[in-house]
């Protein structure tokens, strides 16, 4: 979340050598010697009578403590993302423990972002169900598209003028003398600073436009902003389980403190210009679409720099280098090996079966909508035969004869069957382990899983 916090790291002190080199004490020096040592010996004991025992305790357990760490002692997931309790050892005067809470994004592509801006708009309705009107809550406002300083100004004096802070604002600046375009964190402005941060935020940068922004700003506000249409998410910093994780920590003695909602900066937008075939039905109406321009997402095998070819989910020919085209340096600027999802865009020839690319580029492997055990069987129908991407918990692994367990105690699933084998991907889960299964679903049996990972 890119939010810096001062952390206490505590080591042992470095032993200052023994002198090897013995000095030659007269009688006298002995003697002084020896009475000063006492006399320090009387001192110590008087004061240490004096401190109380606790005091004293803590000064031991000091060095003893030393060389911690922070530590994760609770995650709350949900899909998108997870609430994480941290115990961070701090100096508060001396060596304790705090607990810091912090809400994390696990965005990876546009369904990720999804799942995560629905969980977290679920938390801001149940949150704003318990609160009055005039009450303050701060949120982080990500827009659905990155607002121009003029549109940006409208919004602010619309909901924010009154919001306590400033907190911070995602921004998109350009830099005057390179010209180079880059995200920063800047703090959100205050009225009377707010021409200038439309102009020039920064010293040389020169605003383009506003993702987010932070607030404190009462409920009936909140609920104004997340009904505007230019709003994505506004996500809460204390929901109702924060707020529950505060109480629970700051019952057993910590001192909690909570961080803001993370400020989204990864946009994902997909402009389809091309035709999106389903491999299936390509292959097995070859005669259809030859000679059509043809777009498609899919894990890159068999890649071969001597012929230029590799091959798209095991099954479709790509040719990335002939006649008046050469995508070679394209893929090794890309770092695409096999094992990578990769974007292509070319033309089908149905003759050699083979899709000859025109454009490549790297990409992120393309899931499903991520669904919650309950809201699949809530309509099992609508997905049944469907590529389904479900978050639960294992249960019954191990306790079930043949390759199965289920999600949540509910929903079966296969991970051995035909030529799939995903044995190696449950290799090391327990009951209980938070997981996503990505297979297709049949309402009256199961799912036939076609990948198995854990979620963060």
């Amino acid at each position: 979340m890119n939010i810096h916090r001062k952390l206490w790291h505590w080591c042992r002190r470095p032993v200052k050598p023994v002198s090897t080199n013995f000095v030659r004490l007269s009688p006298v020096s002995i003697s002084i010697l020896i009475s000063g040592l006492l006399l320090t010996m009387l001192v110590a004991a008087v004061l240490l009578v004096q401190i109380p025992f606790p005091s004293v305790f803590r000064f031991f357990s000091y060095s003893e403590e030393s060389g911690r760490a922070t530590e994760v002692v609770e995650r709350v997931l949900f899909p998108g993302g997870a609430l994480v309790a941290y115990k961070v050892p701090v100096y508060d005067p001396s060596a304790t423990w705090h607990i810091y809470i912090a809400i994390h994004n696990y965005v990876a592509c546009e369904e990720d972002l999804s799942a995560y801006v629905n969980s977290r708009t679920n938390a801001l309705n149940e949150l704003l169900l318990s609160l009055s009107p005039n009450e303050k809550v701060q949120v982080t406002v990500t827009f659905k598209e990155p607002l121009e300083p003029a549109y940006f100004k409208n919004v602010y004096e619309d909901y924010f003028t009154e919001s306590d802070g400033p907190y911070n604002c995602a921004i998109i600046v350009e830099n005057e003398t390179s010209g180079k375009q880059e995200t920063i964190r800047l703090n959100a402005p205050s009225p009377d600073y707010l021409e200038q941060f439309l102009t020039y935020p920064k010293e040389d940068l020169r605003l383009v436009s506003v993702i987010s922004i932070e607030a404190c700003v009462r409920v009936n506000i909140v609920k104004a902003v997340a009904d505007d249409s230019r709003v994505l998410l506004v996500d809460p910093q204390k929901c109702l389980t924060v707020r529950a994780l505060v109480n629970k920590y700051s019952l057993k003695g910590f001192k909690v403190f909570i961080d803001g909602p993370p400020l989204l900066v990864r946009h994902f937008t997909h402009e389809l210009t091309y035709n999106l075939v389903p491999l299936d039905e390509l292959l097995d109406n070859p005669s259809k679409y030859n000679r059509w321009t043809l777009y498609f997402v899919g894990k890159v095998s068999d890649l071969d720099l001597i012929e230029d070819t590799f091959k798209l989910d095991e099954r479709l020919l790509v040719c990335y280098k002939y006649y008046g085209a050469d995508l070679s340096d394209q893929i090794k600027a890309e770092d695409i090996r096999n094992g990578d999802y990769a974007v292509v865009i070319g033309t089908f020839f149905k003759e050699r079966s083979t899709l000859y690319a025109e454009e490549i580029e790297k990409a992120m492997q393309e899931y499903p909508l991520t669904l919650m055990v309950d809201e699949l069987l809530a309509n099992p129908q609508e997905y049944d035969g469907q590529m389904v991407q479900v978050f639960g918990r294992v249960s019954n692994l191990g306790t079930i004869n043949g390759p199965f367990f289920k999600l949540d105690g509910k929903i079966l699933v296969c991970y051995a069957y035909n030529d799939v084998n995903l044995s190696s991907q449950i290799s090391g889960v327990q009951n209980g382990d938070p997981m996503i299964v990505t297979g297709v679903f049949y309402y009256n049996d199961m799912i036939y899983a076609r990948n198995i990972r854990p979620s963060r």
